[in-house]
């Protein structure tokens, strides 16, 4: 599913306009940019949990210059509901 698919899809439940939704869950993916790039971690209970973790980043060479590239490591565990849904016993 793609972002205009997301924002199709709670427009039907929600009822509320497509630039509104577009503009909450930019919001939304903003915020947890946001707080994840400053170390903090967002917890949407039974969804999932955002993290920046500890983890040393990943090193790389760039295929353009073939100079090294730190890439930062971010983490994303998945919530009890959300897991039940996806993989149901």
């Amino acid at each position: 599913m793609n972002k205009q698919k997301l924002v199709d899809t709670v427009v039907a439940v929600k009822g509320e306009s497509k630039t509104a939704t577009g503009e909450a869950i930019d919001a939304l993916i903003g915020a947890v940019t946001t707080a994840v790039a400053g170390r903090e971690t967002v917890q949407l209970i039974g969804f999932d949990s955002f993290s920046s973790g500890e983890r040393t980043p990943r090193v790389r060479r760039s295929l353009a210059t073939g100079k090294a590239i730190h890439i930062p490591t971010a983490k994303f565990t998945a919530g009890k509901v959300f897991r039940e849904a996806v993989n149901p016993s």
